[in-house]
């Protein structure tokens, strides 16, 4: 196989993983591939025919337990903030609604998010008090860069970078969120500074998801043809669900290829239904469900959700006489 015709094959595999573009994902691909002596590049033609194993290799897991704590909490907000988005006007439950559109999987994780996602994702993102306990993920801060956001979680050595966040996205992810805070009646404020008292109390009574989350959010183009995804994250272990679609398998043996799949996967079994993915650390399970009924959209797309459903609600326009 020749350095050109391969370099192309895993520039195709890897974008199928991670959404990237051509410019994102042709160089990261290269400085792999041309670093490796003659052997090791017959080992990735091996693998790519199911004879070797190089996982991790041109797909890097995230590289400390700091950076993959974060980028699980941040797949388990992201699919929390997907459900917002089946409520843009017109609503639907067949749309496709993700938050993640594509990831550049370095050691410092690029996410680039779908359209109109990122209000939703501030939404379940942001700290804020309200009353005595704290709503969004405790302890984040977030970095406004001239093109971009840095998240960060103060007790962790970690960040996270949200690609194509300029002033004016920002203002309006941020009028989505204050839309639906008034509509809610929830006028707590938003946590800055250092983390507080409040925040370590809730971290100690709901400690942060780890395990394969980092591995799924690093791999999430995967999923985007589904209509949206759900996580049920328990301490280490992992549940993905997703309305019937990409086929329980068909997930499963990609997160299981021998070039892009998860490091040290092998198939589990699952009580759960569906089928199941371990490390020997950490276990992930993959279902799917039964999918919306294509016969309620239309009724659906023109409900008139109350204030404080959707940030995308707008006040009743007065009629012109």
């Amino acid at each position: 196989m020749s350095r050109s015709s391969l370099t192309e094959q895993l520039v195709d595999l890897r974008r199928a993983y991670t959404g990237e573009n051509l410019s994102q994902a042709v160089p990261a691909v290269k400085s792999v591939l041309h670093a490796l002596p003659d052997d090791r590049r017959e080992r990735v033609v091996d693998a790519l025919r199911g004879k070797a194993d190089v996982r991790g290799l041109f797909l890097p897991d995230a590289p400390t337990d700091d950076q993959r704590a974060l980028e699980c909490v941040l797949l388990q907000t992201a699919t929390d903030a997907a459900s917002h988005l089946q409520l843009r006007p017109p609503a639907s439950m067949l749309r496709p609604a993700h938050v993640v559109k594509a990831v550049e999987p370095a050691d410092t994780l690029r996410l680039h998010l779908t359209e109109h996602a990122l209000g939703p994702f501030l939404y379940e993102l942001l700290p804020r008090y309200e009353d005595r306990w704290v709503a969004g993920v405790a302890g984040l801060r977030v970095v406004r860069h001239p093109r971009s956001v840095e998240v960060r979680l103060l007790d962790l050595d970690a960040s996270v970078v949200l690609s194509g966040v300029d002033d004016a996205a920002w203002a309006v992810g941020m009028k989505y969120v204050r839309t639906l805070l008034k509509g809610r009646d929830l006028h707590g404020p938003f946590i800055e500074g250092p983390l507080t008292a409040v925040e370590e109390e809730h971290l100690a009574e709901h400690p942060r998801p780890t395990g394969l989350g980092s591995a799924v959010l690093r791999r999430y183009h995967l999923f985007t043809k589904a209509p949206w995804v759900r996580s049920l994250p328990r301490k280490d272990e992992w549940w993905l669900e997703w309305p019937e679609s990409l086929g329980v398998t068909t997930v499963a043996d990609r997160l299981l290829h021998p070039v892009f799949g998860v490091p040290h996967a092998t198939e589990v079994p699952s009580a759960t239904g569906g089928l199941g993915l371990g490390t020997g650390w950490y276990d992930l399970y993959l279902r799917e469900v039964e999918g919306p009924d294509p016969a309620g959209e239309e009724a659906l797309a023109a409900f008139e959700w109350p204030e404080g459903v959707t940030g995308w609600w707008e006040p009743p326009q007065e009629s012109v006489r």
